[in-house]
């Protein structure tokens, strides 16, 4: 999932993406509480800007494709855009409190970009993106 830019649009220093294998029970309950997450951050992170962005992709399991991976691991960098990629694959089955777990995955994926970031000794502020998560949680 690579990040879209155009001319007009300043990439935003945190966003979430989803990929979907297909239908499945709770496929959509994921989704939603994804999006939900993903509006809040949109709403906290208004004229914010860092030196390096962090985009995290959702591998949301279903009856057509599933992850292959688990847990966290680093995508892709887009080094014209700043962008990093973090890919979360996510358990078919749902946990007790999905946005409590949305939200563990979320500091997870940040504690992955801070690691990434380190090896290359490139500016990320993790304590900023994981106040970020913690503000729109509350929202």
């Amino acid at each position: 999932m690579a990040p879209k830019e155009t001319e007009n649009e300043i990439v935003r220093i945190l966003t979430f993406g989803t990929l979907i294998g297909g239908s499945g029970p709770n496929c959509r309950r994921w989704e939603e509480v994804i999006d939900e997450l993903g509006r809040g951050i949109r709403q906290c992170i208004k004229g914010l800007d860092t030196p390096l962005k962090l985009s995290i992709a959702f591998h949301i399991p279903g009856n057509m494709l599933k992850p292959e991976f688990s847990g966290v691991r680093t995508g892709s960098y887009f080094k014209k855009l700043a962008v990093l990629v973090v890919q979360v694959a996510i358990p078919e089955k749902l946990p007790d409190d999905v946005p409590d777990h949305i939200e563990k995955v979320t500091h997870q994926a940040i504690d992955e970009a801070a690691r990434w970031a380190a090896k290359r000794r490139l500016e990320f502020d993790a304590r900023l993106f994981h106040g970020i998560v913690e503000q729109a949680g509350q929202l």
